[in-house]
């Protein structure tokens, strides 16, 4: 489908805004997540340690990159969770910082970016990221994903794709709520395949919508990737 003047224009705001929430307005960032979800962005953020746990990992060391205003490892660290975060932004880490401080957790916190991570070979089990940014699929990205995970360790990233539901038909409004394409699926099979993973994408039902969880699986032979839709 070939992209309109307008649905082109749409998309660049969009990204703007995005950068903007991440930056000056990252106090903002729940309360504009909240109100574009109606609410569920805390469940479609759940699915994220639901899937840690189903992967066996809920005693193992995670990373979570891109960790935001910290929710996910407020959420970790409740469960006790052991968890390390990663973060570019420092408006982020601010706003993290004080609430896991609110809320009376720590965990561990770094400031740096995924396509160059300031951790050792094998260092965690699994690695999580929700709602990401487009450079999550960036080949340097996915590389360090696998280089920071042990043998049999996971990357989990949920939320690469969001669709509502409304009476079990889906609504696609973009540039934020689409469902994937058969392409755009083989895709990120291919990516996550170039970077030393054995992928698999599900399609998880959960507060009104079908949220995407792509897993890639670091093992020592390979295997041709396999999505399921979960409809």
């Amino acid at each position: 489908m070939v992209e309109t003047v307008i649905e082109r224009c749409i998309r660049w705001g969009y990204g703007w805004a995005c950068e903007r929430l991440y930056r000056e307005f990252a106090w903002s960032y729940d309360l504009v997540s909240h109100g574009v979800s109606v609410g569920r962005w805390d469940v479609w953020r759940r699915i994220a340690l639901d899937e840690v746990q189903q992967q066996g990992a809920s005693t193992q060391l995670m990373l979570e990159i891109g960790f935001g205003t910290g929710a996910l490892m407020a959420l970790a660290r409740s469960a006790s969770l052991p968890v390390v975060g990663l973060e570019l932004s420092p408006q982020m880490h601010a706003v993290a910082s004080a609430k896991l401080a609110r809320l009376q957790l720590d965990a561990s916190r770094v400031q740096g970016t995924a396509a160059a991570m300031p951790f050792a070979d094998d260092s965690f089990d699994v690695v999580v990221s929700t709602f990401p940014a487009p450079y999550i699929l960036e080949e340097s990205t996915l590389r360090e994903c696998a280089r920071v995970l042990r043998e049999h360790g996971c990357l989990i990233i949920v939320g690469l794709w969001v669709t509502p539901l409304m009476c079990g038909r889906r609504l696609h409004i973009r540039p934020v709520y689409a469902a994937p394409s058969s392409a755009q699926q083989a895709r990120v099979g291919r990516l996550l395949e170039d970077a030393g993973f054995t992928p698999s994408l599900t399609l998880r039902r959960a507060g009104g919508a079908e949220v995407s969880v792509v897993i890639g699986r670091k093992e020592a032979s390979s295997a041709s990737h396999r999505y399921c839709d979960a409809a």
